[in-house]
């Protein structure tokens, strides 16, 4: 007979930060900047959840706080299920379903209404339906080159902006629309997350109308991890401001599914696991997610 192994389940400590990065980078390969810039603007003990295998850190998740809101105006409360990473010579032990078994549990008592998350991959999305989690966030993406692009209009304008004033124009852009709603922080993280790639946030002045992008290079393609504007029919005009001032190969755009002009593949982009049907039924069944931090 194999010998029993000890399993804990509980948050983190202040002092296991160390040990979370390094299981971060074994399981991502991030650099260590970019795991830096997660622990010193976002990283909370008490929004980390871990399972500890005899004494060790086996599998680890953070639940970061934000909220969503309905086609009708209402907020409501969730938890997104980010870095959720097991040890690799502990994997195929179902200690991740367990550790997101536990924050089932933890987020009930907290009495928040659903959790999220964003997927990395295909098998992923298997993964997290059979933890309880169901389609919800689509997100429509275009890939276009320089050439396809026109040339930005006289009087529209381009300008970098911080975390607070991009959640406004971010609010205002998606008026209506059943999405996703970040904390100041999670907008700084992303900001960080641009900036240490050469991008930035951005607010764009577009015929009247004032949106907002937020920008990452990924190598020779500028991910425009979402481009919003409040009304149809100037995305192309929005494009062509952010190409003028961020050369690249290509573009990939983002954005709500069918509010889109641009083309492309509609995405399965997030999923949604609710702790209160009436909660889901106010909420709907499709909605926009928006930056999921990958």
């Amino acid at each position: 007979m194999g010998t029993k192994r000890m399993v804990e389940l509980r948050l983190s400590r202040k002092e296991e930060a160390g040990a979370q990065k390094e299981l971060w980078k074994e399981a991502f390969g991030d650099t260590d900047e970019d795991i830096e810039l997660f622990y010193g603007q976002c990283w909370r003990p008490s929004e980390t959840l871990l399972l500890l295998e005899d004494g060790h850190l086996a599998c680890m998740t953070a639940l970061l706080p934000h909220t969503l809101s309905g086609a009708g105006g209402e907020t409501l409360s969730a938890c997104y299920v980010y870095a959720l990473a097991t040890a690799k010579a502990l994997r195929g032990r179902g200690h991740a379903k367990r550790l997101l078994a536990a924050a089932d549990d933890l987020l009930q008592k907290r009495g928040v209404d659903c959790a999220t998350v964003v997927p990395a991959q295909a098998s992923l999305h298997r993964f997290f339906e059979a933890s309880g989690f169901q389609p919800c966030f689509c997100t429509q993406r275009s890939v276009l080159s320089p050439g396809g692009i026109p040339a930005p209009a006289p009087a529209d304008r381009l300008a970098e902006v911080g975390p607070r004033e991009y959640a406004a124009l971010r609010s205002r852009c998606l008026e209506g629309v059943p999405a996703a709603r970040y904390p100041l922080r999670l907008l700084e993280f992303q900001l960080g997350m641009c900036r240490l790639s050469g991008g930035g946030l951005y607010r764009l002045d577009v015929e009247g109308a004032s949106g907002c992008a937020a920008a990452e290079y990924r190598e020779e393609r500028l991910v425009l991890k979402e481009l919003l504007l409040p009304c149809r029919g100037r995305l192309a005009r929005a494009l062509a401001l952010l190409a003028q001032a961020l050369p690249a190969g290509s573009y990939e755009v983002r954005g709500p599914a069918g509010r889109q002009e641009l083309g492309g593949e509609i995405w399965e982009f997030g999923r949604i696991k609710w702790y209160h049907p009436d909660k889901a039924a106010r909420f709907g069944r499709r909605g926009y997610f928006g930056l999921g931090f990958d």
